[in-house]
């Protein structure tokens, strides 16, 4: 039985066996369903005193298993409500509460466990055990305001329209790992950047892309990832986050491909970075492709849409991943990863690369065989498209307010977890604020390697 975040065999099994009986009719026939076994509404009303309540869910992460081996889940918010508004200078983006701080969650287990025992598919209530802000590594609260001004349009004040302040220790959280010594690492969008957290939620250090840390941080700041990441798009940084277990080792992508000019952005290449936790230096990078594997033009075009989102990710085995990926089209699907026979493309990004390097940078590259480049395997195991009416009626979503699944948790080979952003209620129409989720859905195939049967990435 595995003791590593992000990974199990059996440890949150006894929370779905009965309710999986129920729900899975016809599931063998086909091995890319998905069935929703339950749904939990997180009661997120009452946030520390004067912050708004604690919605805007980014992430979630099974954490290590303790002396009774509980499945314990951990969330985590993002930078706080945020919007757009018109100032003088054009449109910007906003932060309704700039004094927020982001917060760890760590949810109730009771409910989940008697919900799923009797099978109950209609919404029950997940409360919020222990909520823990985040702070700097002397103590004062963390804030959700950028780390640094220039790089983009300065976020402003949703009150004033005035812009905001940067804060060198600033963080918009987006993916979490919990760690058997009781450390988180975070993934963040402004730098983007990775946090090392302590458990009572101190930010002790963080890795960013070389040449872009920030003065005055108060946590320890080593520039040490590729400088490339730096020029990521506008809020999308860093968003899927994964402990390989048995290797110490994180596994980090973006939300969406890295701004480019070339022809090729659409390919849907986004870099997936391998970082050594005791190290704190990346090891590897490999590429991976979103979109469809399947499609006949993947490998050698791409087939991302418009806006493909990687919004979550979670390990299964070392070495194999589990990634959620939406686009503007309304697709949503789960992809098994296998980063084993992945080229490794850290040694291109050193030698810089491009039109006058030894090969082309890996974001530009559409034709990933003829350019000597192997992706990161894939495979579609679950389309949740039919899943997403029942998640939208869950969460009493408006109907022009988007369904944001960011956060995944693999409870054990065959169920997931998912958890939706409400942004705080930004979106509300009428008397109903929308509602924070989680789901757990059953896979038609164990998606979980065996340590045994793994390689290292």
């Amino acid at each position: 039985m595995s003791r590593h975040a992000g990974f199990t065999s059996r440890r949150c099994a006894g929370l779905v066996s009965v309710a999986a009986t129920a729900c899975l009719a016809g599931a063998a026939d086909d091995d890319r369903r998905a069935d929703c076994v339950a749904t939990f509404v997180i009661e997120a009303d009452a946030g520390p005193p004067g912050t708004p309540p604690l919605g805007g869910i980014s992430d979630l992460c099974l954490a290590p298993a303790g002396a009774g081996d509980e499945c314990r889940l951990w969330a985590l918010t993002d930078r706080g409500p945020n919007g757009q508004v018109q100032t003088p200078a054009g449109t910007r983006r906003s932060l309704l509460a700039p004094g927020f701080s982001p917060c760890l969650l760590e949810l109730a287990s009771g409910p989940v466990r008697e919900a799923c025992a009797t099978a109950q598919a209609p919404a029950a209530h997940l409360a919020i055990e222990t909520v823990l802000p985040l702070r700097t590594r002397s103590g004062r609260a963390a804030s959700g305001r950028p780390t640094s001004a220039g790089r983009e349009p300065p976020l402003v004040d949703h009150a004033t329209r005035r812009p905001l302040e940067p804060d060198p220790d600033g963080i918009d959280s987006e993916a979490i790992v919990a760690l058997p010594d009781g450390s988180f690492w975070i993934a963040e969008e402004y730098g983007p950047s990775l946090v090392h957290v302590a458990a009572d939620g101190r930010m002790l250090a963080r890795l960013v892309p070389a040449g872009s840390a920030a003065a005055g941080a108060d946590a320890i700041v080593e520039p040490v990832l590729p400088a490339a990441y730096a020029g990521r798009r506008d809020n999308r940084g860093f968003e899927a986050l994964a402990l390989l277990p048995g290797q110490g080792r994180l596994a980090v992508l973006l939300q969406s491909p890295l701004a480019t000019d070339d022809p090729g952005r659409r390919t849907g290449n986004v870099p997936l970075l391998v970082i050594d936790t005791a190290t704190r230096r990346p090891v590897a990078e490999h590429l991976y492709r979103a979109g469809d594997p399947r499609q006949p033009r993947h490998a050698t075009h791409g087939n991302a849409p418009a806006d493909v989102k990687l919004c979550a990710m979670t390990a299964a085995g070392p070495g194999a991943l589990v990634v959620l990926e939406q686009g503007d089209d309304g697709s949503a699907a789960l992809y098994a990863a296998d980063l084993a026979a992945a080229t490794d493309t850290l040694p291109r990004r050193h030698a810089g690369g491009g039109p006058r390097g030894a090969a082309p940078v890996v974001e530009h590259v559409v034709d990933l065989a003829s350019a000597g480049v192997v992706p990161v395997a894939k495979r579609l195991v679950a389309d949740l498209g039919p899943l997403l009416p029942r998640f939208r009626a869950d969460a009493r979503l408006a109907t022009d307010a988007p369904l944001k699944l960011e956060g995944l948790a693999l409870l054990d080979g065959r169920h997931v977890a998912l958890v939706n952003d409400d942004d705080f209620g930004v979106h509300a129409r009428g008397a109903d604020r929308p509602r924070t989720c989680l789901w757990i859905v059953r896979l038609a195939a164990n998606v979980a390697r065996p340590a045994a049967a793994s390689t290292h990435p």
